[in-house]
């Protein structure tokens, strides 16, 4: 008669530290034939209240952060620091007098712990920014960008050493990191001009269409941070919609001039600002989702990764344009000093064939090197391509949030993979 083991919980009662982490889970139906020799442990498992703005293709709420000793994330509780190693709750990013709940985060925070929150300002616009110390969760200070025009629902905003750049509404602006005084502001280069806004932590590529300026249309491109790139590209009439990477620097912009829907074509730039490669998404490359959040690129092999088709994924040639690869039912978690880490599903044979397996893979070959077996006793994690991921290679941890598969509550979990 196989062992029953009992649910383990901690019921952490008092200020600041409310509801509950399930440290193991109903290990019921874990039997020494349905635990598979490389399954990965499960650390802990936290409740994650389900937000409606979570997924979004911009900065919603599917960021993950780290500081030195925490996970970092939004959901439908606030944006709430976790300790990695136990689940513990540490703190919560306070909402500010006035705002609602939270919309979105930075893709990520600035290298000296700096992160950028946006709450609901009223109305469904988002436009209340805070922003915040990520060792500590304190609001360094905060503002209310909403304006009198449409409201906001894909805010844009990044942070890097110096500033912290936005795109929020009818804003377009840097401010500096302590403080908050405002340091550029973006304007129109004439009275009758289309203008489209990628921001970075590192640039901003602005385009512009003018009637009565000259050129009338312009790609300007500048450095954010340091005095690297600060260049236009003269008769470029492209619109910008994202900026995918800072290195090399990649834009997602529009197939052709006069169009505002920037999603037809990819272009990288040289260390100089001079456009390098350009490829239309067109054919095979038109399955890419280039969505910021499964998007990664690395600089030393040239190439891009990101999501593909239904549930899958595939790797470009960035010098190319041509497709590496491709796979399905599987998601890319982060780019590590072993290649791409990524959870896959299982094949669905087999005694295990519901728990996601945790892999890395070459970024040209393609190859995978299984890291093991994404553990669930009762084999109820959702797809990989529908939960939120965060890989900490430091400690070889993988954090996931999202739902079951049966529509159980939603949960960050996070499990400890070997040292490879």
């Amino acid at each position: 008669m196989p062992l029953i083991l009992a649910i383990v919980m901690v019921v952490l009662i008092g200020a600041g530290v409310g509801g509950y982490f399930l440290f193991t889970s109903d290990d019921s139906a874990d039997t020494a034939s349905d635990r598979p020799a490389n399954a990965i442990p499960r650390l802990w498992e936290a409740p994650s209240p389900v937000s409606e703005r979570e997924g979004q293709d911009e900065n919603g709420l599917r960021s993950m952060w780290f500081n030195n000793d925490d996970v970092i994330f939004g959901d439908g509780g606030g944006v709430r620091a976790f300790n990695r190693k136990t689940g513990k709750k540490q703190w919560t990013v306070k909402t500010p007098k006035g705002a609602g709940e939270v919309c979105a985060m930075s893709k990520e925070p600035s290298d000296d712990g700096v992160g950028a929150v946006v709450f609901d300002a009223g109305g469904d616009d988002c436009s209340f920014l805070s922003v915040v110390d990520t060792d500590t969760g304190r609001t360094l200070w905060s503002k209310n960008l909403k304006g009198g025009g449409s409201t906001e629902d894909s805010p844009q905003m990044v942070v890097n050493s110096k500033v912290v750049a936005v795109a929020i509404g009818d804003t377009y602006a840097g401010f500096t990191i302590t403080g908050g005084a405002k340091v550029w502001e973006l304007t129109a280069r004439g009275h009758d001009c289309t203008t489209t806004v990628g921001l970075s932590p590192q640039y901003r590529a602005v385009g512009s269409d003018c009637s009565d300026a000259k050129p009338k249309k312009q790609l300007a491109l500048q450095d954010l941070e340091y005095s690297g790139i600060h260049s236009t590209v003269s008769g470029e009439g492209r619109a910008v919609g994202q900026i995918l990477s800072d290195r090399p620097l990649t834009i997602r912009m529009s197939a052709a001039a006069n169009t505002i829907d920037a999603d037809g074509s990819l272009s990288t730039f040289t260390k100089d600002g001079e456009l390098d490669e350009t490829f239309k998404l067109e054919g095979e490359l038109k399955d890419l989702s280039l969505k910021p959040r499964d998007t990664f690129v690395d600089e030393d092999e040239q190439v891009l990764v990101s999501g593909y088709g239904s549930g899958g994924m595939a790797a470009l040639d960035l010098k190319t344009g041509k497709l590496l690869w491709k796979k399905s039912a599987s998601a890319p978690a982060a780019l590590d000093t072993d290649g791409l880490i990524a959870l896959t599903d299982a094949p669905a044979t087999g005694a295990h064939g519901q728990d996601p397996v945790l892999v890395s893979i070459g970024l040209r070959d393609g190859k995978e090197k299984v890291l093991g077996t994404v553990y669930d006793p009762k084999h109820a994690l959702g797809s990989p391509e529908l939960m939120s991921l965060a890989w900490d290679g430091h400690t070889n941890t993988l954090f996931l949030q999202g739902e079951g598969i049966s529509g159980d509550k939603s949960s960050i979990q996070a499990f400890k993979a070997p040292v490879s």
